[in-house]
């Protein structure tokens, strides 16, 4: 999809689709070696990941619905009643958000030191397209989401929120602020960018 200003004519948009033509096919060429996303089903044997190491999903009935990582396992416990793919869904997913917040609080805060910031809140939020966000304000959120990488693309995502309060911007001079803490920040903001659903 291209999208031009209406005064260019089909000539001169022509013109720069051939200029940009080994990009676009470099772009394609990418996108093409990306993992097809399989939606989860959330059954017996699943993988899911958590911090970036990946755990297997074990569902079992008990007399108390519960979600715990153990012995290498995520184990979901639910009761007879509420037994079904969308309630065991809803469960892990509510683990995850619960774990994101914990963590990702504790790593802002100790981060926040390291860098000489203070944000004002931290929340985590189930956001589409992003992976954190910092308000004018010093409001800081994350996708809960984010939850599911390595530590070192959390640190990274932290990072690049917390250099906000410093920098409000994407400037040369943002970017040297988040190089001092995260030296490989390209590397990390690349792997987000081309691969969202490798976590």
């Amino acid at each position: 999809k291209v999208t031009v200003p209406m005064s260019l004519s089909e000539t001169r948009v022509r013109e720069l689709i051939s200029k940009r033509s080994g990009w676009i096919q470099s772009k394609l060429k990418e996108q093409s070696k990306q993992p097809i996303f399989k939606s989860k089903e959330y059954v017996s044997g699943e993988t899911f990941p958590y911090l970036g190491k990946n755990y297997r999903l074990k569902v079992h009935e008990g007399i108390e619905s519960s979600v715990k990582l153990k012995n290498g396992y995520l184990n979901v416990c639910v009761s007879n009643e509420d037994k079904g793919d969308a309630t065991i869904k809803f469960m892990v997913e509510e683990w995850y958000k619960r774990h994101a917040q914990t963590r990702l609080t504790e790593k802002t805060e100790r981060l926040a030191k390291v860098i000489g910031v203070t944000p004002s809140s931290i929340e985590v939020k189930s956001f589409k397209s992003r992976w954190g966000s910092c308000s004018s304000r010093g409001d800081i959120s994350y996708n809960w989401k984010i939850i599911l990488a390595s530590h070192r693309i959390i640190d990274y995502v932290v990072v690049h929120e917390l250099c906000h309060l410093i920098e409000h911007n994407h400037s040369a001079k943002y970017w040297k602020e988040v190089g001092k803490y995260i030296p490989d920040w390209k590397e990390c903001r690349d792997r987000l960018k081309f691969n969202p659903h490798i976590f």
